[in-house]
């Protein structure tokens, strides 16, 4: 459940902030934040999260490796959303600085 908490929290900094979080998600592909690959992978651990939060009878709770993915993608999207901008950013100002 907190992967999808950290997936809603890193859609929201990047401006996906209304509707439900399949609709974000889905948004942020249209728009070309997340390929379509990165959507589907966001949607099973929304789908993980959903299964834990609503659980009846009928539901397998997710397993550790259902838990150990989602732990990946959510560092996979921190990484691409947020440490690999700032990584180019970094290095475009760094050959700025050199060129001077």
């Amino acid at each position: 459940m907190l992967c999808a908490s950290s997936v809603d929290a890193m859609l929201k900094e990047k401006g996906y902030s209304t509707g439900s979080l399949y609709k974000r998600i889905t948004s942020a592909t249209v728009d070309g934040l997340l390929t379509k690959d990165m959507e589907t992978w966001a949607h099973e651990v929304r789908l993980d999260a959903n299964n834990e939060r609503h659980a009846d009878a009928n539901t397998e709770l997710p397993n550790i490796q259902d838990a150990k993915q989602s732990i990946e993608f959510t560092k996979t999207l921190a990484d691409l959303l947020f440490v690999l901008p700032n990584r180019v950013k970094r290095g475009i100002e760094a050959t700025k600085q050199n060129s001077a």
